[in-house]
């Protein structure tokens, strides 16, 4: 449905601009992701405001964009699956966060994150994917020096706000980051994977009886 809308509108947009039958595709290809980006985000905000998590589901998915965006990660073969998933996901990680026991155990998590980075970018940063696999030296090299920054950046934040005793939201920080490291990581791949080729299976064998 949104990739017929952004059909649409890329079309109309060609009609006004006169842009080619490319252009339509590249604006498409453009306004699907963002058209499912904001769809993906209203449903978590709204349920993490029902839910009463909603500051630490939103600091959880800032800490987990900015990393998925320089380092990669593993995507599922469809957006309904990446909706369900993604939506489940933030929501359980907020929940999680405001616990206020997550607090005792914040050190150990930060660190145990803090080295997962590290590995990450040194060994699968830029975790990309098999329609966009990114096989230049430069382009991997800036990839990775970009996530390091975002780490350093995400380092000195975390020290800052424990040492300002404002560390209500560091472990949906943490939480975030820890995610978004684990689906650049073979094990996130393997699982997310995994979750793929199981449901595939359960719709061919449902199809299969109709």
């Amino acid at each position: 449905m949104n990739r017929d809308l952004a059909l649409k509108i890329s079309a109309k947009l060609a009609e006004k601009l006169d842009g080619s039958k490319q252009d339509v595709e590249i604006w498409a290809y453009g306004l699907e992701i963002i058209l499912n980006s904001v769809i993906k985000f209203l449903i978590i905000a709204v349920l993490s405001v029902f839910l009463g998590i909603f500051q630490y589901t939103m600091f959880c998915i800032i800490a987990f964009a900015f990393f998925r965006h320089f380092g990669g990660g593993v995507h599922f073969s469809t957006y309904l699956r990446c909706l369900s998933f993604g939506v489940m996901t933030f929501l359980i990680s907020g929940k999680i966060a405001s616990l206020d026991k997550l607090l005792i155990i914040q050190e150990m998590f930060f660190y145990m994150t803090l080295v997962l980075g590290v590995l990450t970018i040194v060994k699968w940063v830029p975790a990309d994917t098999k329609k966009k696999p990114i096989k230049e030296k430069e382009k991997i090299k800036e990839q990775k020096m970009k996530t390091t920054v975002v780490l350093v950046f995400w380092l000195i934040l975390t020290i800052f706000l424990d040492e300002q005793g404002k560390n209500t939201y560091i472990p949906a920080i943490v939480l975030g980051v820890f995610e978004s490291l684990l689906f650049m990581t073979p094990f996130g791949y393997w699982m997310i994977n995994g979750i793929d080729n199981f449901l595939n299976k359960i719709f061919i064998k449902t199809e299969e009886v109709k």
